[in-house]
């Protein structure tokens, strides 16, 4: 049977502005959220520095976190939004009622029960499994610190039905507001309660701003009339479907915590600071560069990957695929090249004050040298896992993680005894490129076969735009300015030579995309 000329086998102008517009939004209000999350990591490095307390918060937080990964996080909306969206698309709205309900009602029983046991038996959690090298005084506050954390991970984890549902429903804005929220709670227990209360008060003010991250959305939640009564429909066929479709992402998701876990076992025994130098580099290297670009864009990205399989839109997925990885892309290799193009200098001027050293300074860079690489493969991985959960496969990206983990483990403990914390940074590095390869590969024929020419040619573009910008700043560089005077001009020049070079190379084709979509 021929199509008619307008079918929806493409990525349709409107749609794909309609992604843009809602992907560009949600960056902007991620972009408050690290402006937001960079004072709050500016608070936590003045006030605590690289040290032990630093270091027992740090751990604290991995179990709760696990356990988060294990009963709900991102396993969630991966499995729940597919069928969700399928409920919508056929306008049966009792099915998707009873569907949120039950997963709503089951996340309040399992989080309940799970961590109540997991704060009663924190102290020896702490003392036998996770920070056995930790002085006994430590392991008690990394206990004590424990059960304050499980307390808001339960709150994120029953939010995070409330962000999938509203997700499911093409409302992006609310949920990207929440994250800001959580980040101005734990500024609130730095600038009032830590003073007073010390490291207890950073770890409330986690609770307080994952109460108001519930709260704000719970608003446009009841007035889209989302609001499930909770229930356990055991009859309701999806739910074993969306069971089905968890599984594998609790498995892949719980691979990362189970790595942290190792990764804080293995830390505890290396000199204090080591820890939190390590997470002070994730967060300006890895976490905010990718929860601003690519946590935005794949989550913008996914609900209609979900709608394109359901319509049986093969051609459109792809081409949506396509432009997730374009633009996250273009936006996160200059960013890791250029703060790696920085030096040490930017490190001082985040975070050289109060009880940060000159000591830490270099540990962190070192750090954020090593996982520049990382960050670039693992946003890379968020979109090339996206075609596999639209497909409603999640046992492919399952075992690739488990593959992933194992390589992890392995590198972790052959390279943390000779070159310390260092080497625990290169095993994540070296195990999240091979991962992000085996996607690639894996996803090929469903995506890359016919896209791979156009794949080189935007890398290559990108990496020469990158060239350009680094050589600007490491001349800039020889200039021997004044610190400040230094980074202004070097981010100014070098993120003006990048754009200048993107849009020379390919920049002027995608602006004449824009311009022809009509408005949807």
């Amino acid at each position: 049977m021929s199509q008619p000329v307008d079918s929806p086998s493409v990525l349709q102008p409107g749609r794909l502005r309609h992604i843009v517009r809602s992907s560009i939004w949600v960056m902007i209000i991620f972009a408050l959220n690290k402006l937001t999350g960079f004072g709050k990591l500016l608070l936590m490095t003045a006030s605590f520095g690289a040290g032990a307390e630093a270091d027992a918060y740090a751990a604290a937080s991995q179990l709760p976190e696990l356990l988060h990964a294990l009963l709900s996080g991102g396993a969630l909306s991966a499995a729940l939004i597919p069928i969700y969206s399928a409920y919508l698309s056929a306008r049966n709205e009792a099915d998707a009622q009873a569907l949120a309900g039950t997963v709503l009602t089951l996340t309040l029983l399992l989080f309940g029960v799970v961590c109540t046991v997991a704060a009663i038996l924190a102290p020896w959690i702490t003392r036998v499994l996770l920070v056995p090298d930790f002085a006994p005084a430590q392991q008690q506050l990394t206990a004590e610190l424990m059960r304050i954390v499980l307390i808001s991970i339960t709150i994120v984890s029953v939010a995070s039905v409330v962000t999938t549902l509203l997700q499911a429903n093409q409302h992006f804005l609310t949920p990207a507001w929440g994250t800001v929220l959580i980040d101005i709670g734990q500024i609130l227990g730095l600038l009032f309660l830590a003073p007073r209360f010390g490291i207890y008060g950073v770890a409330w003010g986690s609770v307080l701003g994952t109460l108001m991250l519930l709260a704000v959305q719970l608003p446009e939640f009841v007035r889209r009339r989302l609001a499930p009564r909770l229930r356990l429909a055991w009859r309701l066929h999806s739910l074993r479907q969306l069971a089905h479709l968890m599984w594998p992402r609790v498995i892949t998701l719980s691979t990362f915590e189970a790595v942290d876990l190792v990764f804080i076992r293995l830390a505890s025994q290396l000199p204090d600071g080591s820890i939190s130098a390590y997470y002070y580099a994730m967060l300006v290297m890895v976490a905010m560069p990718r929860s601003l670009f690519s946590t935005a864009i794949s989550g913008v990205i996914f609900p209609t990957l979900s709608e394109q399989f359901n319509a049986g839109e093969q051609k459109g997925l792809k081409q949506t695929v396509v432009y997730g990885l374009h633009a996250v892309m273009s936006l996160i290799v200059p960013s890791a090249l250029g703060l790696i193009a920085l030096g040490p200098d930017a490190i001082t001027f985040l975070f050289q004050r109060g009880s940060f050293s000159a000591d830490n300074v270099r540990l962190v860079y070192g750090l954020v040298a090593i996982f520049g690489l990382r960050l670039i493969m693992e946003t890379a991985q968020d979109i090339l896992a996206l075609p596999f959960y639209a497909h409603h496969n999640t046992r492919t990206p399952m075992l690739l993680n488990l593959g992933w983990m194992a390589l992890n483990l392995l590198l972790s403990f052959a390279l943390v005894r000779p070159w310390g914390i260092y080497g625990l940074a290169a095993a994540t590095t070296i195990a999240s490129t091979t991962l992000t390869l085996a996607l690639y590969w894996a996803s090929r024929n469903m995506v890359w076969r016919d896209e791979e020419g156009q794949l080189a040619r935007l890398l290559g573009s990108i990496l020469l735009s990158c060239l350009a910008m680094m050589g600007v700043i490491v001349a800039v560089q020889r200039l021997a300015l004044p610190l400040i005077s230094y980074l202004v001009l070097a981010i100014g020049a070098g993120g003006a030579t990048y754009l200048l070079c993107y849009y020379a190379l390919i920049g002027r084709r995608l602006w004449q995309l824009q311009k022809s979509a009509p408005a949807s």
